[in-house]
């Protein structure tokens, strides 16, 4: 393995984490059955019990642990984002006023209300977050965010309220960031008895059990915009997602995170249940172009010809998910419309039966996951190619992926949330291009679309991009799968995600819909 390729491998890795899903791929997109969910304003009081999917090592927002998808509902209680998931992978405001760009996309100002705290009562200011995002910066704090943070190039706090970001290039889309691990501020000058720094969200650790469970209480120096209704949450680490599905049955938890499309069909006929979901899983196979196996465009072409995706769907989405054909398919006003090579088996075989094409595919080791290789194993064993999977626990994946160690790889992930997503996956020697993709007329297309905040030309610009990847194929789209909560049905308050590509409950909102004994 080359130094390059290990120096990009450790980048990519940072950046993989805050956006890889960590169960399985389940339902998702325009054929997605209606969610349940009570329509009732929640009653003050009480506590709630959420079943988490994975154990929690760190509340520290800048060590990364909870800067990904399924434990944004606790993360967000502690650490409120500046801004929140809008529809169509737009933002809103969350704990900030408003984040907003020039027209070129080159400077950002974050304004703030006045009279924000973390949850001592000491003062949330510009200054405040400058230095909270220089702590990031420092090499010795290892944050998953520091990568999204070299893009800047000058901090400049303008008062209490207002701070300015100039980046080194232009990004129209770096207001997304603010909606992740970015977004989530902490005081870096004082701590919890636990260790962990204070936050500004709508709750406070009351109780850290190690592999266990989190208890938070309301804050009740709490400035934001939307006071908590219950007293507490309780968050059980239970990483099995049968066990979890079990305990939200027995009544042992009250809300639970998946992405299980079996989960939210039995939810959906039991009256007991509730589902909020949304399409917020896209998977691919990465093709790795530094393999000859895969130098061949009419082999790539025959490749997605081969694989029937509406199958993929059917077999592993349970036929609630929808297929994908670029990075921009979740994203409202800026999806395209664009030609993909369309399901045709017959001609697939033509070109492949007789090469004698043989290939590893390197999957996360995931049960759904390896599922999903299985069927695309047999699909391509019928055009004359023979895939052999090899799946890897979540860390040695990433960092397979981040060192481009691989021939082919299925790839399940919420970074196309937003459209920076797309620029990430497939501009040249981008962290995480993993295949090794470059074309001049993407990058053009991009970097245009990255210079842009009118919405229009963006997304001309965009569906260039993503003609340009289906015209060469170094990704093999296959769906958008469904990601989110089962509740009972007596929980009130949780969003509707209709339209949402990033599923990130603020949990200030949620409660009970009628007083819990």
């Amino acid at each position: 393995m080359s130094r390059k390729w290990a120096a990009r491998g450790l980048i990519a890795a940072a950046v993989l984490g805050a956006f890889t899903l960590s169960a399985c791929s389940g339902p998702a997109g325009g054929t997605t059955p209606t969610t349940q969910q009570s329509t009732a304003t929640p009653v003050a009081g009480g506590t709630m019990t959420v079943a988490l999917d994975r154990e929690v090592p760190s509340l520290d927002p800048a060590a990364g642990a909870i800067g990904q998808q399924p434990l944004f509902i606790l993360a967000n209680a502690l650490y409120e984002p500046l801004m929140k998931p809008g529809k169509g992978g737009t933002v809103v405001p969350g704990l900030a006023t408003s984040v907003e760009a020039d027209a070129t996309g080159t400077t950002w100002t974050i304004e703030l209300p006045a009279g924000l705290t973390f949850s001592d009562g000491s003062p949330l200011t510009a200054t405040s977050i400058k230095q909270y995002f220089e702590h990031l910066l420092d090499p010795e704090t290892k944050s998953a965010s520091a990568g999204q943070l070299a893009q800047v190039k000058d901090m400049t706090v303008e008062n209490d309220t207002v701070l300015t970001l100039t980046l080194h290039q232009p990004n129209a889309d770096f207001s997304a960031q603010f909606a992740r691990g970015l977004g989530m501020i902490a005081s870096t000058s004082a701590t919890d008895e636990f260790g962990f720094p204070l936050g500004a969200g709508p709750y406070k650790v009351e109780k850290f059990v190690g592999g266990d469970s989190i208890t938070v209480t309301r804050n009740d120096e709490y400035q934001g915009s939307e006071p908590a209704y219950l007293d507490s949450i309780v968050y059980a680490m239970m990483p099995d997602s049968e066990s979890r599905l079990q305990s939200l049955q027995a009544g042992d938890v009250d809300l639970m995170w998946s992405e299980v499309a079996s989960h939210f069909e039995q939810a959906r006929s039991n009256d007991a249940l509730a589902v909020h979901a949304a399409p917020a899983a896209m998977t691919s196979i990465v093709l790795n172009l530094a393999n000859p196996k895969f130098a061949d465009l009419e082999v790539r072409h025959a490749l997605a010809q081969a694989i029937d995706r509406d199958a993929v769907n059917t077999v592993v989405n349970l036929g609630e998910g929808t297929t994908v054909d670029n990075p921009y398919a979740l994203l409202g006003e800026l999806a395209p419309e664009i030609t993909y090579p369309k399901y045709d088996p017959a001609a697939a075989k033509q070109v492949l039966e007789g090469k004698d094409l043989a290939f590893e595919l390197t999957v996360n080791n995931r049960t759904e996951t390896v599922q999903r290789g299985t069927v695309l194993k047999d699909m391509l064993a019928e055009v004359g190619v023979t895939v052999t999977l090899k799946p890897l626990e979540a860390a040695e994946y990433g960092a397979t992926l981040g060192a481009h160690d691989f021939e082919a790889a299925d790839f399940v992930t919420s970074l196309f949330a937003d459209a920076a997503g797309g620029r990430l996956v497939a501009r040249s020697e981008a962290p995480v291009n993993f295949g090794g993709y470059a074309n001049p007329a993407a990058d053009a297309a991009l970097d245009a679309a990255a210079a842009n905040t009118n919405v229009a030309e963006r997304a001309a610009d965009l569906k260039v991009a993503s003609q340009n990847l289906a015209d060469n194929l170094p990704i093999l789209w296959l769906t958008a799968s469904n990601a989110g909560f089962v509740s009972k049905a007596e929980v009130a308050g949780m969003p509707d995600l209709t339209g949402i590509s990033l599923v990130s409950v603020q949990p200030a909102s949620i409660g009970w819909a009628e007083a819990q004994q």
